[in-house]
């Protein structure tokens, strides 16, 4: 694992990876401005601490990022983490850990939670393919579900992250009433970080890091680790879920679609005659 880092690919996975979070900046700096509360913000800085995990499962799931003559940031446990990998915890766990506190807040049943996780996923796919095919960083050792360089058991856990993230946030969020109390939202990220990878990411790591582990073994692991996950998203729903006699008929992807990142106040979420959620009470 000496080669050295692509520079062009780097540099444009490196610009792809900060186009979000350019925006999710905009955003919660906007936000601030016009009075609506500082937990995007607080979220996105919860991200950068959150980045001080990946080396930590780069070890024990055993991804390799290219250190030689890469944009290089700190260094845990031996591994130098690329300029890229502060770019993106900040909004792939702050951000989308904000966006989940908000649709929680809104109202999601169980089966909404199911789908978010899944959506979680597919953004993460999305987010690491490049720098894979790109050749920025590489998977070794027996990985399962290993089909275009991506071993697909990484964005069945990582999803985990944000939506803990966000549930944490929403059950703290009516006891945060001053503006130092919500500084608590910054370490609620890398805490969420820590206990999604611990839930359910444990068999996988096991099985990896076994001498002349065949691949039937990693994939059995990869299997209790999916579902693992899932029961993640279960438990989690036991804390934010809602009956779908409480939310209505609107589909997911329409109350997505207008949480209110842009205009919406970050108040706490009160409960109204029936257990009718409202929303900035």
């Amino acid at each position: 694992m000496d080669e050295p880092i692509p520079k062009l690919p780097e540099n444009i996975f490196t610009a792809f990876l900060f186009l979000p979070l350019g925006a999710a900046i905009a955003v919660a700096l906007r936000r601030i401005l016009k009075g609506k509360g500082p937990i995007l913000l607080y979220c996105l800085i919860g991200g950068v601490f959150a980045a001080s995990f990946e080396p930590i499962v780069d070890v024990l799931g055993l991804v390799y990022l290219k250190e030689i003559n890469a944009f290089s940031t700190f260094t845990i446990l031996d591994r130098t983490m690329p300029l890229y990998i502060v770019m993106v915890y900040p909004w792939y766990v702050g951000g989308l850990g904000y966006v989940a506190y908000k649709m929680y807040s809104r109202g999601v049943t169980m089966r909404d939670l199911f789908i978010l996780w899944a959506i979680d996923a597919v953004i993460n796919v999305c987010l690491e393919t490049p720098g894979i095919l790109m050749g920025v960083y590489l998977y070794y050792g027996q990985q399962p579900l290993n089909i275009w360089g991506l071993p697909l058991w990484w964005p069945i856990v990582n999803p985990l992250m944000p939506m803990i993230a966000g549930a944490v946030i929403y059950k703290l969020r009516p006891f945060l009433n001053t503006n130092w109390k919500l500084l608590a939202v910054i370490p609620v990220v890398p805490m969420a970080d820590g206990a999604a990878n611990g839930a359910a990411a444990w068999p996988i790591w096991a099985a990896l890091n076994q001498d002349d582990v065949s691949y039937v073994w990693t994939h059995l692991a990869a299997a209790a680790t999916l579902g693992l996950a899932l029961f993640t998203v279960w438990i989690i729903g036991l804390a934010v879920a809602k009956k779908p006699e409480e939310i209505g008929n609107e589909s997911l992807m329409r109350r997505m679609g207008s949480i209110g990142l842009m205009s919406s106040p970050d108040t706490p979420v009160a409960t109204g005659p029936g257990g009718a959620t409202k929303i900035g009470a």
